[in-house]
């Protein structure tokens, strides 16, 4: 099930660029029923001729568009609609003082009329046009308008460009008619730009009257370009610059580096030079594994020799070379950080379902995501559940509200779907992925999943220990965690879940009888974590927890992770590691061990003056471990 949120754009001057991130709405966009509620993807012939001094600019560059199109008959006739794509800065930065001679939209179904515009964006919002072309008539497939005067990019620059359309709700029968579905949306190129509609949408189906619409990202991308015209280098690679990556000493390794390929050709191979903290290493080569199109984004393995000093380095790959000619581009070096460590840590994973009970599409995944689990290795992989997504319900809590970056920050989500370690590395192949979730297509793909994910290391490691008082109402637990040199401890957070499993639901859509809620986080510490404080490379704190009487106690677990938190950049909220432990199993003991020289346990709990606790206080508590080793803890509760 999905739930289109919708972002309003700003219309008046006094929002602000800013308002592209507005307050999201429910809603959805309509797909013609011949889609079979599949979308097909057909290669159209080639519409526009390109000289060798223009390229197409665009979320996608290809001659894609969809064979069945979408549309806004739900919302009612409107002829005052508008379909956009927003080119930001970095996108439009190879462009600098080049002209726009030429907008080209495709459509599904021909329109009577249109026009083409861009409208750029500023710090008070969207401006007045700067381009703005009639189109008197248009033809199902690509539409090319000859600017009658070419308009100059500028750096620095983002604009809105579009075309406008009338909105039909005609229908035959119950059903509206294929008229009433002339946008093109195909699942190619880019998959973190919005859908934007200018559109009038009533409070009672979720809007705020007339505006700019964002509808996320996972309905793909509109069939909307440019034709750039400019003095091109014959050959230019421009690469992006890549996150931090971890390393151990005096091992090589392999970064993802991505690209964005303005040359005149498609490009099969690549040389490259990596500098460590400003000192160049040997020219290396790479050949890609499939060739990379003209105005086409995409990514080459490039290797960092090993580094010998431990800590955190400066590096650079300057792309040299493109198909064996110099590399003519502006910017041709991408920049990051390599962290090198002594060691790592087994990763283990927690899987982070979607759901709601009004979701018909969720109870067959949520069974998926069952068999999966019942074939992990329970001490390594674990699982909770947000009821938030696509609608909520009377299991959805204030720590299921992470909906904005789990989805990418674009303005919309679904039901059901996944997230594995908050990194989007694991749900590229899943269907329907948006930001850092996806929807696994059945159990032997959370599987596949699940294990690559435990095949990379972490940098590092927890281990949890949950002591219940006599009667059950509360429990002490102490989590522990041990990082290597490669961990960034600034931005470490530790989050805490306390879930339940084999809750009868109040109406699940689209479930049996026998259907129950698993993974139901029922406590938190905080929705995004609380701030670790390490002493050194090691941590341990320690905090109460409410039980209630009517939680089902063989069911619950204590779950804790640690995590990141950037509401900026989505791809940074990556978990590092997580260990769990169930209630049943909590008066064993300690549980996930560290590479401490022992493994030591906890003992006994003091007050700074050395007197024994029977229990950690709020405060500082001195923990005694079973190696004969102390720490200063710090109780909150």
């Amino acid at each position: 099930m999905r739930k289109t949120l919708f972002s309003l754009f700003a219309l008046v001057l006094t929002l602000g660029a800013s308002a592209q991130k507005a307050t999201p709405f429910s809603g959805h966009l309509d797909r013609s029923l011949e889609a079979a509620q599949q979308r097909v993807v057909t290669l159209a012939p080639k519409k526009v001729d390109l000289q060798d001094n223009q390229r197409l600019v665009g979320y996608y560059t290809t001659d894609e568009l969809a064979q069945y199109g979408l549309g806004l008959a739900s919302f009612g006739a409107n002829d005052n609609c508008k379909a956009a794509i927003d080119l930001t800065p970095d996108m439009l930065e190879p462009y600098d003082g080049m002209k726009v001679v030429a907008i080209r939209f495709g459509l599904c179904y021909k329109l009577d009329k249109s026009r083409v515009f861009i409208t750029p964006i500023t710090n008070q919002g969207l401006g007045l046009d700067v381009v703005s072309e009639n189109v008197p008539s248009t033809v199902k497939g690509w539409n090319t308008v000859t600017l009658s005067k070419p308009y100059v990019i500028s750096k620095n620059q983002e604009f809105f460009v579009g075309f406008d359309f009338a909105q039909k709700a005609i229908k035959n029968g119950q059903y509206y008619t294929e008229e009433c579905y002339p946008l093109s949306v195909v699942e190619s190129g880019r998959t973190d730009m919005p859908l934007l509609m200018f559109t009038n949408i009533s409070e009672a189906n979720g809007g705020q009257g007339e505006g700019w619409y964002n509808f996320g990202t996972g309905e793909g991308n509109l069939s909307i370009q440019l034709v750039v015209e400019g003095n091109f280098p014959d050959y230019n690679v421009i690469p992006c610059n890549f996150n931090l990556v971890s390393a151990l000493v005096d091992t090589d390794v392999e970064l993802s580096v991505d690209f964005f390929n303005n040359s005149k050709e498609a490009v099969s191979q690549l040389d490259y030079v990596v500098s460590v903290d400003g000192v160049p290493t040997d020219e290396q080569h790479a050949n890609l594994e499939k060739a990379v199109a003209t105005g086409a984004n995409g990514s080459f393995s490039a290797i960092v020799p090993g580094i010998a000093k431990v800590g955190k380095h400066n590096v650079t790959v300057e792309v040299t070379k493109v198909n064996g000619h110099d590399n003519l581009a502006t910017n041709k070096v991408a920049k990051g950080v390599v962290a090198v460590a002594k060691t790592t840590y087994p990763s283990n994973v927690l899987i982070e379902e979607f759901t709601s009970e009004g979701c018909g599409n969720c109870p067959p995944v949520a069974e998926d995501l069952h068999t999966a689990l019942s074939m992990a290795d329970q001490g390594r992989v674990y699982a909770a559940c947000h009821h938030s997504g696509y609608q909520t319900d009377w299991l959805t809590a204030k720590w299921d509200n992470l909906t904005g970056v789990a989805f990418g920050n674009s303005g919309g989500t679904f039901n059901p779907a996944m997230m594995f370690n908050r990194n989007e590395a694991w749900v590229e192949g899943n269907v329907n992925k948006a930001g850092l979730v996806g929807i696994p297509a059945n159990a032997a793909v959370i599987t596949a999943t699940t294990r690559a994910a435990m095949a990379q290391p972490a940098n590092a490691q927890l281990a949890i220990q949950v002591v219940p008082n006599a009667d059950g109402s509360k429990a002490t637990v102490t989590v522990s965690g041990v990082c290597n040199e490669a961990y960034d401890t600034d931005n470490s957070l530790l989050t805490f879940y306390l879930t339940e499993d084999s809750i009868k639901p109040h109406r699940q859509y689209g479930a049996k009888s026998s259907f129950r809620h698993m993974h139901v986080i029922r406590a938190n510490n905080s929705t995004w974590g609380e701030q670790v404080q390490w002493e050194g490379n090691t941590f341990t704190t320690t905090f109460d927890v409410n039980i209630k009487a009517a939680w089902k106690k063989k069911d619950l677990k204590f779950i804790a992770f640690l995590n990141k938190h950037n509401e900026s950049n989505y791809t940074d909220n990556k978990i590092e590691n997580v260990i769990g432990v169930t209630y049943n199993d909590a008066v064993t003991g300690i549980h996930g061990v560290y590479n401490d020289a022992e493994n030591a346990t906890v003992v006994g709990y003091y007050t700074i003056d050395g007197m024994r606790l029977n229990a950690p206080q709020k405060g500082l508590n001195i923990v005694k471990m079973s190696n004969g080793t102390s720490r200063k803890v710090m109780m909150r509760k």
